[in-house]
């Protein structure tokens, strides 16, 4: 059985990445390191608006194509919920009655002005910028300053790509022996590779893991566009100090120091700390598919994954390349890239794409050596508050997969990921939107008003291209009272045979109009 394990240590904590121009090739000495699966090697700059929707508008790379609803259907869909304490909300008091709120409002986000016009409080859009409430104090605030990464639940951002402090993962005890990797400065590497290549040598995670072309002083542009660039390009890679210092972990709390670095100061069993977040399990399935077959552990050209081809023992154990098993060698970790929508509307089915790579991939006969077993994953949706739930795909490949979401699945925010094995991808937000229906609508011709039943609703916003709407045969009407399962406007007349139309929030529902 031919296994092999790994040409390069993913890191896999900072998402803010600076793009060249080169294009990227399979076969490839170290740096660069191929970056097409998880979060490249980057470190933080200062946000701003446009950087932060390169990933969270669901424009490429995270999302194509793109999808201007995603933001705001997911905010809308915080109206009614419980507001975390400390919260950076401008306004923490929308209903104005002096106490601070503990649900979400419209009036949250969306200020209340007077209109001297129409002499009437108007809601109004007077911000769309992220760092309005996602207040960022420091480089690192946002991201790594959040209950989940004080917690070192670093899975619910970076997926099976990396472990959890706390999972119960394996990690060795005994003394490291001449092929174990060292984060650098191993003494036994490969004393034959130029130290200008990168990083040490063969055995080091910096030996791949380094700044880019072994140049220094590179740092992240914070208006760089990522949009076109995502695949099929070399991204620079930094030192592993700049990419961990840059978590900013130990900003708030200098103990956290002790979450990396070994007290005992061995250089020898520094690794034994870096396991703690990169497991053996983890880096072991960190796999490519190069030439097109699926994903072959072992049978991949080298310098593309963690365990592609022979080779790849060298560059992290170092001394000589000498061969060895992968131990918690497994099922491949997909990589999610994009989402064919990432809002839908509940109450029916939906059919989504996903793209990205690993979702498939072959296990090796260890008595025929034959890359014989296909290993598929599944989808897992995982709620607000911690529920899952797994789909068969309809059709998948190795990299795209087709998933239905039934209609049974309630309305809120979801993490969706791929699941293969035990291995969970990076997560992508999914927002399940309320579905409108329309049970009853009268118009009496004596009032000329509208009356229309229903669902979902939602609330309605008395503001120019606000969304909300209640038309008949195109002609808007004056809302009288909107909830969220009856509104009543009034109309120039009743005409026959007309159809009602209500905008909501979230999405449009017709029906016919029965004249009284």
């Amino acid at each position: 059985m031919r296994r092999s394990i790994f040409a390069s240590l993913l890191s896999v904590v900072a998402p803010l990445i600076t793009i060249t121009s080169s294009a990227a090739t399979a076969a490839v000495p170290a740096p660069p390191v191929n970056q097409r699966q998880g979060i490249p090697d980057g470190i933080f700059n200062k946000l701003s608006e446009p950087v932060c929707r390169t990933c969270h508008n669901q424009k490429p790379p995270v999302g194509i194509p793109a999808n201007p609803a995603y933001l705001s259907n997911r905010h809308h869909l915080k109206v009614g919920m419980t507001i975390p304490p400390n919260s950076n909300r401008p306004y923490s008091d929308a209903n104005g009655d002096g106490i601070q709120d503990t649900e979400y409002e419209c009036q949250s986000c969306h200020a209340l002005e007077w209109d001297p016009v129409n002499l009437t409080h108007v809601l109004v859009q007077t911000f769309r910028n992220c760092m309005t409430c996602h207040k960022q104090t420091n480089e690192t605030t946002v991201h790594h300053l959040t209950s989940l990464a004080d917690a070192q639940n670093c899975k619910a951002c970076h997926g099976g790509l990396v472990s959890n402090p706390f999972d119960s993962h394996s990690i060795p005890t005994y003394q490291p022996s001449l092929v174990t990797p060292w984060p650098s400065g191993k003494p036994n590497g490969d004393n034959t590779t130029p130290a200008n290549s990168a990083g040490t040598f063969a055995g080091n995670c910096n030996f791949c893991h380094n700044t880019h072309d072994g140049q220094p002083g590179q740092s992240a542009d914070a208006g760089v566009n990522l949009e076109p660039t995502w695949l099929g390009t070399i991204v620079s890679v930094y030192q592993n100090h700049e990419t961990h210092h840059g978590t900013g972990l130990a900003v708030a709390d200098t103990t956290r120091c002790a979450w990396c670095h070994d007290a005992s100061g061995s250089p020898s069993y520094a690794i034994r700390t870096c396991e703690r977040c990169h497991g053996v399990s983890a880096l072991h399935n960190v796999m490519a598919d190069t030439n097109g077959d699926g994903v072959k552990p072992g049978a991949e050209l080298p310098g593309s994954s963690h365990t592609g081809a022979q080779s790849d023992c060298w560059g992290c154990h170092g001394n000589n390349g000498i061969a060895m098993a992968a131990p918690g060698g497994g099922p491949g970790i997909p990589s999610l890239h994009s989402i064919s929508s990432s809002t839908i509307t509940g109450g029916v089915d939906n059919s989504i794409t996903l793209k990205g790579m690993n979702f498939t991939n072959y296990l090796q006969n260890p008595w025929t050596g034959a890359f014989d077993t296909l290993v598929n994953s599944v989808v897992q949706l995982t709620s607000a508050t911690g529920v899952t739930s797994s789909f068969v795909p309809t059709t998948i490949t190795e990299t795209g997969l087709v998933v239905t979401v039934p209609a049974t699945v309630a309305p809120g925010n979801y993490h969706i990921t791929a699941k293969k094995g035990p291995s969970l991808g990076n997560p992508m937000n999914l927002a399940i939107t309320p579905r409108a229906t329309i049970a009853s609508a009268t118009c009496v011709g004596a009032t000329r008003i509208l009356t229309v039943t229903g669902s979902n609703f939602s609330q309605y916003l008395k503001a120019s291209d606000s969304g909300t709407s209640v038309t008949m045969n195109g002609v808007s009407g004056t809302v009288i009272s909107w909830t969220g399962t009856e509104i009543r406007a009034r109309f120039p007349n009743c005409p026959s045979n007309a159809t009602a139309t209500v905008d909501t929030v979230f999405n449009s529902v017709s029906a016919s109009v029965t004249a009284q």
